[in-house]
């Protein structure tokens, strides 16, 4: 920034790309963050259309003070195909929410939303380890969580209403050694935890993604959906008793990671 407060010419860029992103809530904080290291840098919000996505990709990469995205809905897992190297977890994910410019020119991705949903669980005092937890969802969000969860020795149940998404996630999850299993309906009986990881609540005219009537008090209730901050499916499971856990902490609780990784890009740290 320059000494008026406006960015000056050394500014280094980073977008928020999705498909809206008018819900979107890290810039701000992960702009604070940046400046705090010591960085000129600001992370902005970019509306990608779906449709145009590896055009728009391949312009970034053109963008010699573009450094490096944040990635949210429907980009992680079309995303994890247009840059060059993935990381271990984002392999096993099949998806990314985070790619940078590295210091050779190419782009590596890796996806923090589960390390992000994790810390927030422990912050809750909710441990994962033997318990178990139905997913509805096998999206980016969806398989970041189910990762983290299975590496963190929780028993699955997944369900997507795209049968065969869910199913191949299953399996990359059983063969890393997870205990995972699929449901053919969205019924979360019987689950310690139960997560919306679809952008289900994300407009007020959306449907339930689990019916609230299968829920129990003995649960905890969690949503990947950051606004509105508490949604409809997370108001009605308050009002069946269960303990509840706001999208937006996953957020919150990933923040740290997400700057950390996107401040490598081209040594700015």
């Amino acid at each position: 920034m320059t000494d008026t407060g406006f960015p000056g010419g050394g500014l280094r860029l980073f977008g928020l790309i999705g498909d809206p992103v008018a819900q979107v809530r890290a810039c701000f904080p992960a702009t604070e963050r940046m400046r705090q290291a010591g960085v000129d840098a600001a992370l902005v919000p970019l509306h990608v259309p779906a449709g145009h996505l590896p055009e728009i990709i391949r312009g970034l990469r053109l963008i010699g003070n573009v450094d490096g995205l944040v990635i949210t809905v429907p980009h992680k897992i079309p995303m994890a195909a247009l840059v060059d190297t993935v990381s271990d977890r984002a392999a096993l994910v099949g998806a990314i929410n985070l790619a940078r410019r590295e210091s050779d020119g190419r782009w590596h991705g890796d996806i923090v939303d589960g390390v992000g949903f994790r810390r927030a669980l422990d912050v809750m005092g909710f441990d994962p380890a033997g318990r178990t937890a139905f997913i509805v969802g096998a999206g980016g969000a969806g398989s970041a969580v189910a990762v983290e969860l299975a590496s963190s020795g929780a028993r699955l149940r997944l369900f997507d209403t795209d049968l065969d998404r869910a199913a191949s996630l299953a399996r990359r999850l059983r063969d890393a050694g997870g205990q995972v299993e699929t449901s053919l309906y969205p019924d979360p009986s019987g689950a310690d935890l139960v997560v919306n990881a679809t952008p289900l609540g994300m407009r007020p005219e959306d449907p339930m993604p689990i019916d609230p009537a299968l829920l129990t008090s003995n649960m905890t209730v969690a949503e990947v959906v950051m606004k509105p901050p508490v949604t409809a499916f997370l108001r009605a499971a308050q009002e069946r008793g269960c303990r509840i856990q706001l999208g937006e902490a996953v957020l919150l609780y990933q923040l740290d990671a997400m700057v950390a990784f996107l401040l490598d890009a081209n040594g700015l740290k």
